[in-house]
């Protein structure tokens, strides 16, 4: 295993080229902070780097621009490390699984939306709001009503809080809904790149749900994206219905992505 420094950066690149939109969190990250960060490591596997693995936080990511690669050593290294969220392709993680059964691996969808592509949704009444770090603790407080993201949002909340106004700080773009002073819906960019960037966290609160609030959000957070120079954004789900309002504004599925919340 080699702990990656700045020096190695282009070989990172170079590593990643094939699958951009795979890798958004890795090229994204490390424009964002480097290689030499508090927030970030990277470290790779094997003399001809068999793999690669990043750290956000408490937050990893596994790549490899390999046809099969071997995730043994990925394993070990992992059950090292305080680790609360594990993404990959989907297909690593079914492999890596059997070294953590305890944990479940949730498949999700991968889309990729294009700016040519673009298709603006006018969803409700209310206009969004762009989010900054201010917001940062109400953003977490939706998040923790929110059953697919509470629990590390319950249990790290000012870590959690901490983080988010961190990627604000560092160029995140995100929009949200208030209703009486309290935010209700959001959606944030994170991994931005100088292409593109991955739209996370897009949550209404139950009892805001079927007012077209997500589509004003997604809309808003889309057009700022393109505005801002970027010129893709990808996306994970695994709701029906959320997946059916990202592909009536011109997202398409491209693969399969996989997480293990720990």
């Amino acid at each position: 295993m080699y702990k990656l420094s700045n020096v190695d950066i282009p070989a990172v690149l170079a590593y990643i080229e094939a699958e951009k939109e795979v890798n958004l969190f890795i090229e994204g990250d490390i424009e964002l902070y480097g290689l030499e960060s508090e927030a970030v490591d990277l470290f790779a596997f094997g003399d001809d780097w068999d793999s690669l693995v990043l750290r956000y936080y408490e937050n990893y990511v596994i790549a490899s621009n390999k046809a099969d690669p071997d995730l043994q050593q990925v394993a070990s290294f992992l059950k090292g490390q305080n680790v609360l969220c594990l993404s990959a392709k989907e297909e690593y993680l079914v492999q890596i699984h059997h070294w953590f059964p305890e944990v479940t691996v949730q498949g999700t969808y991968l889309c990729k939306l294009d700016k040519a592509s673009f298709r603006p949704k006018s969803g409700s009444h209310q206009a969004p709001l762009r989010l900054g770090g201010e917001h940062a603790e109400a953003i977490v407080g939706l998040y923790k009503q929110i059953d697919e993201f509470a629990k590390p949002y319950l249990e790290h909340e000012q870590e959690k809080t901490d983080q988010t106004r961190d990627n604000y700080e560092k160029g995140c773009i995100g929009y949200g809904i208030f209703e009486d002073g309290k935010l209700v819906c959001t959606a944030n960019i994170t991994a931005r790149s100088k292409n593109g960037a991955m739209i996370i966290g897009v949550a209404t609160l139950p009892t805001y749900r079927k007012k077209g609030y997500a589509s004003s959000v997604m809309s808003a957070l889309c057009s700022q994206c393109f505005a801002d120079g970027l010129t893709f954004l990808c996306l994970f789900y695994d709701n029906p219905l959320a997946g059916a309002l990202y592909h009536s504004m011109g997202f398409e599925t491209i693969g399969r992505w996989g997480m293990m919340r720990f």
